[in-house]
């Protein structure tokens, strides 16, 4: 038998002692089944940009005045603000929205007490009559988590009362809830109908009537009593509120409000419908806090309306609607029921190329304790088990039983050689030391560059890094300590064991290999050729590839939002969306959909909100974007109101799912409308884009009122008294509030009689001079009809007109984008720009820094395989063999009809370091044969002999590992289809480069780097002869 070389190091350790790795071992799984307890559960990483609203009424204020007044103003104040990113407005009638965006660090509790305090700060430049400030800690944009119905027989304003006092209260105290929306209810209210002709016939006016209402809340402090040895506060108190109390008030000495007017305590006119299913109901929208866990909130939700139910009257129910908490868990429960099926496989691959149980049960030991293991470091880290957290150990079950396969399969070789079973494990596991070393810190280098990626794709790559990295450091650490030791105790290699030997003569599939392994080394140009045409087309198709944040998902809802002509009327807009509905009711009969929730007039009276939920992914045959295919269609076709429908994503993207938004900005809202209009007439024309449209309409009716404030002053007519004449006159005037049964109701003046709906009726109405004339208001004032937009928008303290378009059939949220500028040039001046919003923006965000960082981590991952292999050359044949598996799954990607987004590019991250990882195993062993004294041609030949089976059962268990990412269904599917297309197809193609290419690559390259170990030799040869000497 040939003389060979026994290493001896770190594995002798725990042959020598087996219960000191049982026992280290052991801690690394309980200390991961401690930490599973108290590691947060979540969707997705916590990944989100923090998000402040501002909110700020200004009654009866037009959008213009808004804008100028007030949105600009604290948008300035707010440049000074820390850790600003971005800030968007919109200026609408009455209200001032700004949603502030910022950097991914910035601690949003703190920025929150900033914003306070800047715009208390520039109080004194806001105009007098805004109501408070409001600052919330969400995005005011976003889409709630939780939707919810009250239904019943009982009258709506009851079940507005019951809504709005007691179920939003409860819901709104659960920690993470920024925001109960109740929508579609209906506030009593004490009406006034004045007759004007009888009001005028007694000299009155209506700020007479006005006067009258306002004594009816005299809640005012009278100071207090000094009694004995107590105090006693004084306070007036609220009279009795009823019908027959207001028209008992007096106006003046003979007249009362009953005299002149008709009061009744009803319902309030309704702004905004609500019916679930074709039923009036009470809708209640649940937001969370920017930051704050879905799937948290979702449970203690959903534990506290069990309690709330049972106190809620007879005949009434409350109803969830959606959730998104319900996709979390059953994504989260797929992907952890993926991770079991992987298991199962990755050890039937071992099996059947080991062929022993003994041999098996050591690599199947490494799971468990790898993955438990990541869990603790999960939670140390401070991150949580999600997705993305959990896709890392579905790949990284594959992946983690590598080391103990190239251990055991050395170990075997060197029992079959001779040695004895604790010999064999000691030195079987100390020749493969250095690769197994070399692997795990190549897999961990990729993930250092990537993870500094900006924005969200930084945070979902770091988390993911960290879990793999850490899942192949503790499978390596388990490869060297509890592999040797049971190995020594298994003997899987002994006599009676038919494991194959690696170094007796090839056969079948061996031996092919190995004729076109040679054939490649004897023609090396012409193998290098056939890569190099693989990688352009590779290339080509690349070009080819659509982009997107992630795949279009099934999330078990969609939206469908719809937008009626300016000026549309409530009416008419509920009438389309019951053609909206009845489109959806076959599906509902069906049982494809679960329910339809109509949400009308939220937006404004031309606008609708349309949530359906689908049926449980189980009990459907369709995914919710083949269903859309089918209704998309039908909804373009009712007519007067546009209809598109909508698919949210994981990421909590504002405006996800909505198509394209963009936004042109500039100086000057009409020539900004004119530059708008001209692109949106280019998108019109190019198939990329449907349905684009501006959020600028200038078409809402107006009618301008001009007092001339001359006469009126000579008449003795003040413009505060015309205008509360005018406002009575058309929506009626809030007089004063009242408490009733413990709740503010308002008193409002509405007028008697005909309604008000021609402007020649406000004309004639009569008003009072101060000398207590009556003139007609036509005499002060001019009414001219026009239109206005209704709102006004900004971006970045810029003006801006906002736009969206769905995207044409086909079409990649990317390609759009990218069609979107090339057309802005052509059409847009120099005095206006195009940017993008929502998802779009996010898109072009996280792709300015992907190549660069991809890029990286090449580069990180050549260096620390030189600093390694101590040689440029060896870590050069690895990294040359990258680009092709690259090109592999390039191409898997393309044949799969994926895109090119988040997930796929965690696989792409992922075959960086797998590709390196079974390059490795292929060149150490060569070198370790040349510094045995043989040359570059014969120790590359017998090491890609030697190397196969380890390099095939590493590639296969975890090519196998990920398939049931590729045959994913139910929630989340898409996600998992995304990561596993790449990895299953990826890494086929790969592996074939790998052991095709990596023969070629060494011999050509490997000579220019000398002799493996040549330095070390030196240095013991000099410190031989300098002791000889002595």
């Amino acid at each position: 038998m040939p003389h060979r070389k026994i290493h001896t190091g770190f594995a002798d350790i725990f042959v020598k002692r087996p219960i000191l790795a049982i026992v280290v071992n052991l801690l690394i799984a309980i200390a991961g089944l401690a930490a599973l307890n108290g590691v947060e559960v979540r969707e997705m990483p916590s990944v989100e940009q923090p998000v402040i609203s501002v909110r700020i009424n200004w009654d009866g204020a037009a959008p213009e005045t808004v804008d100028a007044e007030v949105t600009s103003v604290v948008e300035d104040a707010l440049a000074q603000l820390d850790g600003l990113k971005a800030v968007s407005a919109t200026s609408s009638y009455g209200s001032s929205r700004l949603t502030i965006d910022l950097t991914e660090n910035t601690d949003i509790d703190t920025a929150a007490n900033e914003v306070r305090e800047i715009i208390s700060a520039t109080e004194r430049q806001l105009p007098d009559g805004i109501d408070d400030p409001v600052v919330s800690k969400n995005d005011s944009d976003s889409d709630p988590i939780m939707r919810l119905a009250l239904l019943g027989s009982a009258p709506l304003d009851e079940m507005t009362r019951l809504a709005d006092n007691f179920i939003s209260d409860r819901l709104s105290t659960i920690d993470g809830v920024a925001e109960v929306q109740v929508l579609g209810g209906q506030e009593n209210e004490f009406r006034v109908q004045v007759f004007l002709t009888a009001l005028v016939g007694r000299g009155l006016d209506l700020s007479d009537v006005e006067t009258a209402l306002k004594t009816l809340r005299i809640d005012t402090a009278m100071g207090d009593l000094e009694s004995g040895s107590q105090s006693v506060l004084l306070r007036s108190a609220d009279p009795e509120v009823t019908e027959e109390a207001i028209g008992e008030l007096r106006i003046d000495a003979h007249t009362r409000v009953g005299d002149i007017a008709l009061i009744d305590y009803t319902g309030a006119d309704d702004d905004i419908y609500a019916r679930v299913d074709g039923q009036t109901a009470v809708s209640l929208n649940i937001v969370r806090q920017s930051m704050s866990n879905t799937l948290t909130i979702s449970q203690n939700v959903r534990a506290e309306l069990s309690n709330i139910q049972a106190q809620l009257p007879a005949g009434m129910r409350l109803v969830i609607v959606a959730d998104d908490g319900l996709f979390v868990e059953r994504s989260i429960n797929e992907v952890s029921t993926t991770i079991g099926i992987a298991v199962l496989i990755v050890i039937a691959v071992i099996f059947a190329f080991l062929r022993s149980w003994r041999a098996v049960l050591i690599p199947a030991v490494t799971i468990p304790v790898s993955l438990t293991g990541a869990i603790a470091a999960i939670w140390l880290a401070g991150f949580s088990v999600n997705t993305i957290t959990l896709l890392a150990l579905v790949l990284a079950t594959g992946m983690v039983v590598d080391d103990a396969i190239v251990v055991v399969e050395n170990i075997v070789r060197r029992r079959h050689q001779g040695m004895g079973a604790s010999l064999a494990a000691a030195t079987g596991t100390n020749e493969v030391f250095f690769a197994v070393i070399s692997t795990t810190a190549t897999l961990a280098a990729v993930f250092i560059p990537i993870s500094f990626l900006p924005g969200q794709a930084g945070g979902i790559f770091a988390e993911f890094g960290f879990v793999l990295a850490f899942c192949v450091m503790l499978s390596s650490f388990v490869a060297l300590t509890l592999a040797p030791m049971m190995a020594a105790k298994l003997d899987p290699g002994r006599g009676g064991e038919q494991l194959k030997d690696a170094e007796t003569p090839p056969r079948g599939l061996v031996a092919v290999y190995q004729r076109i392994v040679s054939a490649a080394l004897n023609a090396p140009l012409l193998a290098i050729a056939a890569a190099l045409a693989f990688a352009i087309l590779s290339f080509g198709t690349y070009g080819n590839l659509t982009s997107a944040l992630t795949p279009t998902e099934d999330r078990g809802v969609f939206f469908i939002r719809g937008k009626g002509p300016a000026g549309a009327s409530l009416a008419f807009t509920d009438e389309q969306i019951t053609k909206v509905e009845s489109i959806l009711q076959p599906h509902v009969d069906s049982g494809e959909i679960n329910a339809v929730q109509s949400i009308i007039g939220a937006g404004g009276s031309s606008s609708a909100f349309v949530v359906v939920s689908l049926a449980d992914w189980d009990d459907r045959d369709r995914s919710a974007q083949e269903l859309l295919a089918e209704i998309n269609p039908q909804l373009m076709r009712i007519p007067g109101i546009s209809v598109f429908a909508i698919s949210p994503n994981s990421l909590g993207i504002r405006g996800a799912g909505r198509g394209l938004q963009f936004a042109v900005v500039g100086n000057d809202y009409n020539s900004l409308a004119e530059e708008g209009d001209a692109l949106v007439a280019a998108m019109e024309e190019d198939p990329t884009f449907s349905n684009p449209t501006l959020s600028y309409d200038t078409t809402t009716p107006l009618l301008s009122v001009e007092i001339d404030r001359e006469m009126a002053t000579e008449l003795g007519l003040s413009p505060a008294n015309i205008a509360t004449t005018i406002n009575t006159l058309t929506q009626g005037q809030v007089a004063t509030e009242v408490f009733l049964d413990g709740e503010e109701t308002d008193i409002r003046m509405v007028p008697g009689g005909k309604p008000i709906e021609d402007p020649s009726d406000i004309e004639n109405v009569w008003a009072r001079t101060n000398k207590g004339d009556f003139v007609p208001l036509s005499s002060v004032v001019t009414l001219t009809p026009s239109s206005t937009a209704s709102s006004l928008a900004r971006e970045d303290r810029a003006r801006a007109v906002p736009g969206e378009a769905n995207l044409g059939a086909g079409v990649s949220l990317g390609q759009a984008a990218q069609r979107a500028e090339e057309l802005a040039a052509e059409v847009l001046s120099d005095s206006a720009r195009l940017i993008f919003r929502g998802e779009a923006a996010t898109l072009e965000e996280s792709q300015s820094g992907t190549l660069l960082v991809f890029g990286i981590a090449l580069l990180v991952v050549l260096l620390v395989l030189s600093a390694q292999f101590e040689s440029f050359a060896s870590a050069a044949v690895i990294m040359l063999t990258v680009p092709f598996g690259l090109g592999a799954a390039v191409m898997a990607i393309w044949l799969s009809g994926g895109t090119l987004n988040y997930y796929s590019q965690i696989g792409l991250v992922i075959l960086i370091g797998i590709m390196a990882k079974n390059g490795i195993l292929v060149v150490e062993f060569a070198n370790q044969l040349r510094e045995r004294g043989l040359d570059v041609d014969t120790a590359i030949r017998d090491a890609v002999r030697m190397r196969l089976r380890p390099v095939m059962m590493t590639a296969i268990s975890t090519v196998m590992g990920g398939l049931p990412l590729v045959l994913a269904s139910g929630a989340g599917a898409e996600a998992r289809e995304a990561v596993g297309w790449v990895i299953v197809g990826g890494l086929g193609f790969a592996t074939v480069f790998t052991l095709f290419l990596i023969p070629v690559f060494y011999r050509l390259i490997a000579p220019l780097g000398g002799i493996p170990g040549e330095n070390a030799r030196l240095l013991e040869a000099e410190t031989t002869a300098a002791r000889m000497r002595t």
